[in-house]
């Protein structure tokens, strides 16, 4: 579930979780009616409810996107934070709803049950006769305010906002301490985006020295570990586990760029998105890629393998692919994953193959295989964690 702007989420009482929940309800209800439209092969797509979208995300992220807010809004989990993306995602299909609703009683299907709301009543009307949250949470306009924390991710906000840092970024920190523009680089316009990563990058503490493959690999494993042991990321989306390794790599000095465009996608038409790059100075060094697994999905797994090489246009001397696994029988899983990448078909020809026994762990996993491509050597290492529910 989302959190909601009216109380303090750290410490919610029984009635605070029940009002979150009744939101989320409605939340649920106005997504749901969306994914319909867009299941409906009637030809509607992202455009038709982000009206004011100059963004590079193409329509079919947007789409799962819009599936992963349903997940959240539908889990018992609430959330203490979502990308700017995904705030910006869902300020846009209320506004959508909102035009698509003439009669202002159907914006919000489901009405209080009459016990919640004499606890409500009861527990938050002033002496006058006013009740904020009765009224936050039963008049859709203030949904767009008690869903958000502020509106940084709407467009005119976020251009000020960068333009300020653009400007004088040891100022834009004394006045904005909390903000970190680098989680709404999705929604930054391209020149704007690009002005941003060149500054943010350039004046950025030095990088990590004497990074070698061994000291990659070694560090990923660390990373892979405080994931693992991490309770807050067991029922996460890909996105945040990634954001959290990244992090990780980053505190550890390590120049990482987020899904930095590179190379070609699958259709072969634009550029792709690499999940994360890792740069020795001003060389692209290590692609990771990352996918969420509840079973060997060999399509997926596959369109991974391959996204790999078609971002890597140079051939580096080593690349990494991350699968976070929730399944019971994580032995059997292992196993069936060793047999597909050692039969694979990889673009290049596989040479070796190898999962070394004396770093294994009983929920983490790797493997490496190697592949020669123009006489030279490239590795592929496998980094499988069990992330259980």
């Amino acid at each position: 579930m989302l959190p909601l702007d009216l109380f303090d989420n750290d410490s919610l009482t029984d009635l605070e979780i029940r009002i979150t929940k009744y939101v989320n309800k409605n939340l649920e209800c106005i997504i749901r009616v969306l994914l319909d439209y867009l299941e409906d092969n009637n030809g509607f797509t992202s455009e038709d409810f982000l009206p004011y979208n100059n963004l590079k995300i193409d329509n079919n992220t947007w789409i799962e996107m819009v599936y992963d807010l349903y997940d959240i809004v539908r889990s018992d989990v609430i959330r203490d934070y979502i990308k700017p993306k995904y705030e910006f995602l869902l300020y846009a299909i209320l506004q959508w709803w909102d035009d698509c609703n003439d009669n202002p009683d159907d914006l919000l299907e489901y009405k209080l049950d009459s016990g919640l709301l004499d606890k409500i009543q009861e527990t938050y009307s002033s002496e006058e006769g006013d009740n904020y949250v009765l009224n936050a949470i039963t008049k859709f306009e203030e949904y767009y305010y008690i869903l958000f924390a502020d509106h940084d991710f709407l467009p005119s906000n976020l251009e000020r906002l960068i333009i300020i840092y653009l400007r004088n970024p040891e100022r834009f920190k004394m006045l904005f301490p909390d903000i970190d523009l680098k989680e709404y680089r999705d929604l930054m316009p391209q020149d704007l985006r690009k002005q941003f990563e060149e500054l943010s990058y350039s004046s950025s503490e030095p990088r990590k020295k004497g990074l070698s493959e061994t000291i990659l690999l070694k560090d990923l494993l660390y990373c892979s570990i405080k994931l693992q042991a991490n309770h807050k990321y067991k029922d996460s989306l890909e996105d945040e586990m990634n954001d959290y390794m990244r992090d990780l790599l980053d505190a550890m000095g390590y120049d990482v760029r987020d899904q930095t465009r590179q190379g070609s996608s699958n259709t072969g038409k634009q550029a792709g998105e690499v999940d994360i790059l890792v740069r020795n100075g001003n060389f692209p060094y290590s692609i990771i890629e990352a996918l969420k697994l509840s079973s060997i999905d060999k399509a997926y797994i596959a369109e991974h393998i391959d996204k790999i090489y078609k971002y890597d246009t140079l051939g580096h001397r080593c690349n990494f692919i991350i699968s976070y696994v929730n399944i019971g029988n994580f032995l059997k899983f292992w196993e069936s994953y060793l047999l597909f990448i050692k039969n694979y078909n990889y673009p290049h020809k596989l040479v070796n193959y190898s999962a070394p026994q004396n770093n294994q762990y009983p929920e983490l996993k790797w493997a490496i295989t190697e592949l020669k491509r123009n006489d030279t050597v490239n590795k592929l290492y496998h980094i499988v964690i069990h992330i259980p529910s």
